[in-house]
């Protein structure tokens, strides 16, 4: 299983990131950009990804999860999942049937990369995202492409700086209360490179582990991060 997952697409879209996207999926150069976690105009979202990709060498094509995705997906040699909401997303995935055929494509050896809501539906559930539920979504369980949740977008924030409101800190622990398993906070700017069972910590910021009964761990560029 390989998967690539940032943090978030950055402004200009994907300047940051976009070289990495281009260097993991090897000799894929044909990607399907799933653009579901848009509530806004998705034809429009696609169109800024075979702008920005093409100059690196990738074809862009529109996996639309209301117009034959499943045909789609067949035709492509990487996953592209963007940003957007979360709940919509998973809501999308789950009614399209992409989520178990994009889990069957990656967990067979397709590269997928997620970006924001595309790497937060990567874990087990999408129950760290920040994002409302706007869909009024009813189940939460994901891609589980890796074993730990995701918090894209995360920002450490100083109590004091704050006092009495709740910080993202407080919320993943509030979420350790019932859930064992790990959630990792990835600051913007950064990608977590996961191949092989290792995952590797890559761009200008940082990813925060936090582990159930534990003090959260820093990880930086070019460290290893333990994936349980």
């Amino acid at each position: 299983m390989r998967a690539l997952l940032i943090s978030n697409s950055g402004r200009p879209f994907l300047e940051h990131c976009r070289d990495a996207i281009a260097d993991f999926p090897s000799s894929a150069r044909r990607v399907g950009f799933v653009t579901a976690a848009s509530l806004n105009n998705e034809k429009d979202y696609y169109e800024r990804a075979p702008d920005t990709l093409s100059p690196v060498g990738l074809t862009v094509e529109h996996v639309h999860w209301n117009r034959e995705p499943l045909a789609a997906l067949e035709r492509v040699e990487a996953v592209f999942v963007g940003g957007g909401n979360s709940y919509a997303l998973l809501e999308r995935l789950h009614r399209s049937k992409l989520l178990d055929a994009i889990r069957a494509r990656v967990l067979a050896g397709t590269p997928y990369v997620g970006t924001s809501a595309g790497a937060n539906v990567a874990g087990p559930t999408i129950l760290t995202t920040n994002d409302w539920n706007v869909v009024a979504l009813d189940r939460f369980g994901a891609l589980g492409l890796v074993p730990f949740n995701l918090n894209p977008h995360y920002l450490e924030a100083d109590p004091a700086m704050a006092p009495f409101s709740e910080t993202r800190d407080d919320r993943i622990r509030e979420y350790h209360v019932v859930n064992a398993n790990p959630a990792f906070g990835i600051e913007e700017g950064t990608m977590l490179r996961i191949e092989d069972g290792v995952a590797t910590v890559h761009g200008r910021g940082r990813v925060k582990v936090f582990r159930r009964g534990a003090e959260p761990l820093w990880y930086r560029e070019g460290d290893r991060v333990p994936l349980g």
